[in-house]
């Protein structure tokens, strides 16, 4: 049994922006930890504004938004994300897996073109799969110890969709993957750090007495 048309335009609207998140009269959503989403549309128009910040470098955030070949380890609705070609400047990126909303999963693929600005933007394209356009900048500016990550992106789907339906649904579920997200900036900052901490420990170390094994004290 088919869901009524309400609910099919708001599964649309959600599989759109889920496709752009990576980010007026809108919906909003804020979280306690800082995440904020705007979600506002147009017709067939849908365009996301999402910010967050981390206390990590801007070089360390811009590593895991270009982790394609890894991302589906940390953002829990892409089946496979791997890069078909690079350059220099740009990426070609393959996407696909699924939008998970309550019962219903709807599949997606896509593969997109990025344009690439060591630690400062992503700038990327659609260029064939589930949406007719979709642009999508990601902008990062580091200032006292934390990165400041901004998301914009515009789609067009190819049809209309209702004003007021399924807002609030894709604003709280970009915040989710954005989370996820930093989260793993954060994580991979930690194990830099642990990594770094355990070098600096072995080189305080004693050297070993080649017969005994004993440490050497050479005062």
């Amino acid at each position: 049994m088919s869901p009524p048309p309400a609910t099919r335009h708001a599964i649309r609207a959600l599989y759109l922006a889920l496709l752009l998140a990576t980010p007026v009269g809108g919906s909003a959503a804020q979280a306690d930890d800082g995440i904020q989403v705007k979600v506002s549309r147009h017709g067939d128009i849908v365009a996301v504004h999402a910010q967050f910040s981390a206390p990590i470098s801007a070089r360390q955030a811009y590593a895991v938004l270009t982790d394609y070949d890894r991302m589906k380890e940390f953002l829990a609705d892409l089946d496979e994300s791997r890069i078909l070609s690079r350059t220099k400047d740009s990426l070609l990126v393959r996407q696909v897996g699924k939008v998970r909303l309550g019962w219903f999963a709807i599949p997606f693929e896509y593969v997109r073109r990025v344009e690439l600005y060591p630690d400062a933007r992503l700038v990327s394209h659609i260029v064939s799969g589930s949406v007719k356009k979709g642009d999508v900048t990601t902008s990062l500016h580091e200032s006292n110890g934390r990165t400041i990550v901004t998301y914009d992106s515009e789609a067009v789907m190819g049809y209309w969709l209702p004003f007021g339906i399924g807002n609030t649904a894709i604003a709280a579920h970009i915040q989710q993957d954005l989370d996820s997200m930093r989260s793993e900036m954060l994580r991979r900052k930690q194990s830099l750090a642990a990594a770094d901490a355990d070098a600096l420990q072995g080189m305080k170390r004693p050297p070993l007495d080649s017969e005994s094994g004993a440490g050497v004290n050479r005062l």
